[in-house]
């Protein structure tokens, strides 16, 4: 007596089968990044990084310094009259990294063309606010940012 075989499962051999599969990966993968975003922007806050310490030798009277601060890039400007002032070059429109132009004292954003004057304000483009002004505190020839 032969005993009745059992058909193999249909999930992918039919194109309904075959979509319900994709669908459901794609899903998966979506809602993983969706949750992973939530995720890092809740763990980030407002956080306490540990400060960092430059000596103002390093750093020309008109000259700048970049850094990492909190794992993000961050510069030090020293200006002609002595003037130290140091803020993240994270973009407020979206985490872009903006480049400093020293000549024209402007930070300029190269992913959508934002632009910030010397103290940080936005001249023109889509940033919602100006650049983050890291605290900075001189000790002697140091200058400790945080």
């Amino acid at each position: 007596m032969r005993l009745k075989e059992e058909n193999p499962p249909q999930i992918l051999t039919t194109r309904r089968g075959l979509l319900r599969g994709l669908f459901t990966f794609f899903g998966a993968l979506s809602l993983g990044s969706i949750l992973y975003g939530l995720y890092s922007f809740m763990a980030r806050g407002e956080g306490v990084y540990s400060p960092v310490e430059v000596s103002l030798s390093e750093i020309p009277s008109g000259k700048s310094y970049l850094f990492q601060y909190g794992g993000s890039p961050a510069i030090l400007i020293r200006e002609e009259e002595g003037v130290v002032e140091a803020f993240s070059l994270v973009c407020t429109h979206l985490g872009c990294t903006v480049v400093w132009n020293a000549e024209k004292k402007e930070f300029r954003c190269p992913c959508h063309d934002g632009l910030f004057d010397a103290q940080g304000n936005v001249l023109s483009g889509p940033p919602p606010s100006p650049l983050e002004r890291l605290k900075i505190k001189i000790n002697g020839e140091k200058a400790m940012v945080g």
